[in-house]
């Protein structure tokens, strides 16, 4: 049986750092054994409109050498959108105020209603009751939002897949008193074939975040010509 490790040579495509509106290219690894490279990106925090992007490079030796982008490797995640992971901060929510999570839309009510809870009830303006009341609506087995779980504490909903890794998260609103941000995200480009230009042996990952949080990089290089030796600090077999 063929280890998961001896199929993909996993190297750090860019060390996690914090960027402030900035980007950063990791280093350049040979490509000539091996036909494919998967670059994945992992983000933190994300305000909205922010946005975060890897690009996969190819250069001439480990150094960088004359270092270009391969055409069509690169993808962008935005903020608020398709995400892993997000926050929902209420401020004293009005009636009428709504959000829209996955497509479905949540609206503040003054009062009590028999309606289908897809509302929150901002009766008192407390915000961390209004929290609970909108977590209730988006976690509801009938008119909750699929595959998605909501958690309140002091005025903030934490918003993940209930299945992590199995859904994407999206929510946008018109509202102000609703401050929405990216927790987690990822993204991820492969180049299949690695038909590099003439001369150009090396492809590397470069991250740039319009942002101010954490990002870094997995680069993966498969299909090998022959037997792959990871070199990592530790490692275990199970």
């Amino acid at each position: 049986m063929e280890r998961m490790y001896e199929m993909a040579k996993a190297d750090l495509g860019v060390v996690p750092q914090t960027l402030n509106n900035s980007n950063v290219t990791g280093r350049y690894y040979a490509a000539k054994d091996y036909r494919r490279a998967l670059a994945v990106l992992q983000v933190g925090a994300l305000a909205v409109t922010k946005t975060a992007k890897i690009e996969v490079f190819e250069a001439k030796d480990a150094a960088g050498t004359s270092a270009q982008l391969i055409s069509g490797a690169t993808a962008t995640i935005t903020a608020n959108a398709s995400v892993t992971e997000m926050t929902v901060a209420l401020a004293t929510v009005l009636a009428n105020d709504a959000i829209t999570i996955n497509g479905l839309t949540f609206t503040a009510v003054a009062t009590l209603s028999t309606a289908p809870i897809t509302q929150i009830f901002n009766i008192d303006g407390d915000n961390t009751a209004d929290a609970v009341g909108l977590a209730a609506c988006i976690n509801d087995a009938t008119y909750g939002v699929p595959g998605v779980t909501a958690s309140a504490s002091a005025g903030t909903i934490t918003l993940k897949a209930t299945d992590p890794g199995e859904t994407t998260i999206t929510a946008s609103s018109a509202a102000s008193t609703f401050t929405i941000a990216t927790t987690q995200a990822e993204a991820y480009v492969e180049v299949d074939g690695l038909g590099l230009s003439a001369t150009y042996t090396h492809v590397g990952c470069k991250i740039t975040s319009t942002g101010n949080g954490i990002v870094g990089a997995l680069l993966m290089r498969g299909n090998a010509r022959g037997a792959i030796t990871q070199r990592v600090g530790a490692s275990a077999v199970v």
